[in-house]
């Protein structure tokens, strides 16, 4: 997955798949960091939302949102989840 990567990256002609193979590899770590515990809808510039079932499961989640933020960020190993959006579906 490595020589992949590194080829990704540094030819010119798939530059534009970047930010989407980077969206990908967070929502993934992001499923296996929900546990049942919520949702992932979508990731974009350093925002993850999340699906949740009401507002008391959303409350009870902000308050360990830094947590699950570290969590994925320690994952995949760069600090790209800055902020987590809870959306009651």
């Amino acid at each position: 997955m490595k020589k992949i990567d590194h080829f990704l990256r540094h030819n010119p002609k798939y530059s534009r798949l970047q930010k989407p193979l980077e969206a990908a590899r967070i929502c993934d770590a992001a499923r296996k960091e929900a546990r049942g515990r919520f949702e992932v809808v979508s990731f974009k510039q350093g925002l993850l939302t999340v699906g949740v079932s009401d507002s008391s499961q959303a409350a009870n989640l902000q308050a360990e949102s830094q947590m699950i933020i570290n969590e994925i960020n320690e994952k995949v190993g760069e600090r790209a989840v800055k902020n987590i959006r809870f959306k009651i579906q």
